[in-house]
C-alpha cells in the first residue's frame, strides 16, 4: 500500500495535498463556529438538574430503593436449568411442573410488590430528559453521540450514569459534559445503600439508570446511539403521549419461551406479531409505567439465570432488550412497538455485506402509518431517526483503523453507511459527513498529540463522505423484506 502511494506522480501528490489543505480550512472553520463556542452556549442555555450532584441522590429515592431492593431480593425465583443450550425457537426450555410453579409464585410476588410500591417511585414531575450509561471505554464514543445530539438542535438535558467512582473522570464530568448539557451520576451513590443487593452486571445497568434518573419522561439512548434529527418533540406527540412506552424492533425474530407467558399468567401472542426488541433507544413515562418499570429490574436482576433464557432462549443479543416490553405485557400496560423494521447501514467486502450500524425510525411516522392517519403532507414511509452504531463503535481512536469500516478491500477510503444520495433522501441531510466532523472535533478538542496523528485519516473520511458520487463499495440496504 505504502509503496503504491509513493509511486504516484508528484502532480497527483500536490493535488491531494491541496485538497486536504482546503478541507483543513473547512473543517477547522466549522469547528471554530460549531465546536467549543456552541458547547459553551449550550452550557448556558440548557437547564440541567444542578441540584443533583454525582454523589447525591434525593432522600426520597434512597428510601424507596432500600425498600424496593428488599422486595427484589425476596422475590428470587427457584433456580432452574434448561435441558440444553442450543438456539431454537418456540418450545425450547423445559421445566418440571414444580419448578414452573415455584418461578410463577416468585413472579406473582414481585408483581404484587411492584404494584404496591409504584406510588412511591421518585422522579421530578414534568421533567424530560435523556438517560445513558457509559464506562471509561465508552466515554469517547458517548462524546461523539452527545455532539451529534446537540448538533441536531436538541435541548434535552442528559444524565450519564457511571457504575462506580472508579469510573469518574473530573475533566469529563465537570468540564466537557456540562458544556454539552450533560451531568454525571454514580450508581454506587445509591445502589450500595441496599446492603443485601448483589452487584449489578453488564445488562443490568440500563434499567437501573432509568430507575434512578430524575426525569419523569425518559429517552434512553445507548452510548453508541444518537438521533439523526432533533428528538425533543417525541415526548409531546403520539404514540408516546398516548402509550407512555415506545420500543423499537431488532432484525431478529421474537424468541420468548411459551414458559414465560405461563409464568407471567398472560396470553401468549402469535410469534409473527412482532420482532424481537432492540433497546439502543427507549421511551418511557415513569408516571404511566411506574409498576412495570419496577418489574423490569426484576427481570434483569434475575436475568442471566432466569429471565434472559425465558425471554430470549439464547438467541442473538440475549440480555435486557426483551425485559421492557414483556414487563408491560405482564401488567397489562399499554405500549407502542414500532413496526417499521430497522434499516441497516454498511458496505460490501469480498462479496459479503458488512453491517456497520442500524437506523431506527420515527415512531410518530410509524404510528400514523399503522393507524391510517397519514395526511397528504406526511411521509408515506417512516423516516429514520436514530442511528445505533453497535457493530462498529464510533470511537475516534479505533474507527479509522485500516481493517475498519472506512476502507475497502484495496485499502481505499469509503463511506461507511451508504451512498450520499440515499442518506440525504432518508435523513434530509448527510449524517455520515456530519458524524465525521464531530469525530474530528471530539478527537482534537483535548489538544493532545493524538489529534495530529489521526487528523489526516479523519479528513480523508470526511472527503469521501462529501463526495457527490456514490461509492462502488458502499450501500444502504434493507436487511429484511417487508
Amino acid at each position: 500500500m505504502l509503496a503504491t502511494r509513493l509511486a504516484h506522480s508528484l502532480a497527483t501528490v500536490l493535488k491531494a495535498l491541496a485538497a486536504i489543505f482546503c478541507l483543513l480550512l473547512l473543517v477547522f472553520s466549522y469547528d471554530r463556529l460549531h465546536g467549543a463556542s456552541s458547547s459553551q452556549v449550550l452550557s448556558n442555555r440548557l437547564q440541567l438538574n444542578g441540584n443533583l450532584a454525582a454523589a447525591d441522590f434525593p432522600p426520597e429515592l434512597n428510601r424507596f430503593w432500600i425498600s424496593f431492593a428488599d422486595s427484589l431480593v425476596k422475590a428470587r425465583p427457584t433456580r432452574f436449568e434448561p435441558d440444553n443450550h442450543n438456539k431454537q425457537r418456540v418450545d425450547f426450555l423445559k421445566l418440571s411442573a414444580e419448578d414452573r410453579q415455584a418461578v410463577k409464585d416468585s413472579h406473582s410476588f414481585m408483581v404484587k410488590q411492584a404494584l404496591h410500591q409504584a406510588p412511591d417511585l421518585f422522579y421530578i414531575r414534568t421533567t424530560k430528559g435523556i438517560v445513558t450509561t457509559a464506562g471509561p471505554r465508552y466515554m469517547p464514543i458517548l462524546l461523539v453521540s452527545l455532539r451529534m445530539l446537540r448538533r441536531g438542535g436538541s435541548e434535552l438535558p442528559v444524565e450519564v450514569f457511571l457504575g462506580s467512582w472508579d469510573e469518574y473522570n473530573s475533566t469529563i464530568c465537570e468540564g466537557i459534559f456540562p458544556s454539552l448539557g450533560a451531568s454525571c451520576r454514580v450508581l454506587d451513590g445509591i445502589y450500595n445503600k441496599a446492603p443485601s443487593i448483589a452487584k449489578p452486571e453488564r445488562f443490568q445497568f440500563k434499567i437501573l439508570a432509568i430507575l434512578f434518573s430524575s426525569f419523569e419522561d425518559v429517552l434512553f439512548l445507548d452510548a453508541d446511539a444518537f438521533p439523526g434529527n432533533k428528538p425533543d418533540d417525541l415526548f409531546l406527540t403520539d404514540p408516546y403521549s398516548s402509550y407512555g412506552l415506545v420500543t423499537w424492533p431488532d432484525i431478529f425474530g421474537n424468541t420468548a419461551s411459551p414458559l414465560y407467558f405461563q409464568i407471567a399468567s398472560i396470553s401468549e401472542p402469535p410469534v409473527s406479531l412482532r420482532l424481537s426488541s432492540e433497546s439502543g433507544q427507549l421511551l418511557l413515562s415513569k408516571s404511566k409505567h411506574a409498576a412495570d418499570l419496577l418489574l423490569m429490574p426484576y427481570y434483569n436482576y434475575y436475568g442471566p439465570d432466569y429471565y434472559y433464557p425465558l425471554l430470549c432462549q439464547g438467541s442473538h443479543g440475549a440480555g435486557d432488550k426483551e425485559t421492557f416490553i414483556h414487563a408491560a405485557m405482564a401488567l397489562d400496560r399499554p405500549f407502542w412497538d414500532v413496526r417499521e423494521r430497522p434499516w441497516v447501514l454498511g458496505h460490501w467486502k469480498n462479496g459479503q455485506f458488512c453491517l456497520v450500524a442500524m437506523a431506527q425510525h420515527h415512531p410518530g411516522d410509524d404510528w400514523k402509518i399503522q393507524k391510517g392517519l397519514n395526511e397528504s403532507s406526511d411521509p408515506t414511509t417512516a423516516r429514520p431517526l436514530f442511528v445505533h452504531n453497535h457493530f462498529h463503535k464510533l470511537d475516534p481512536k479505533t474507527i479509522i483503523r485500516e481493517d475498519g469500516p472506512t476502507r475497502d478491500v484495496d485499502g481505499n477510503y469509503q463511506r461507511m453507511w451508504g451512498p450520499k444520495k440515499t442518506v440525504l433522501d432518508r435523513f434530509g441531510h448527510d449524517v455520515e459527513q456530519e458524524v465525521w466532523e464531530e469525530i474530528l472535533a471530539s478527537r482534537c478538542e483535548a489538544g493532545t498529540d493524538t489529534c495530529s496523528k489521526s487528523k489526516t485519516t479523519i479528513i480523508a473520511c470526511i472527503r469521501m463522505a462529501t463526495a457527490t458520487r456514490s461509492s462502488n463499495y458502499c450501500v444502504w440496504m434493507h436487511l429484511l423484506p417487508h
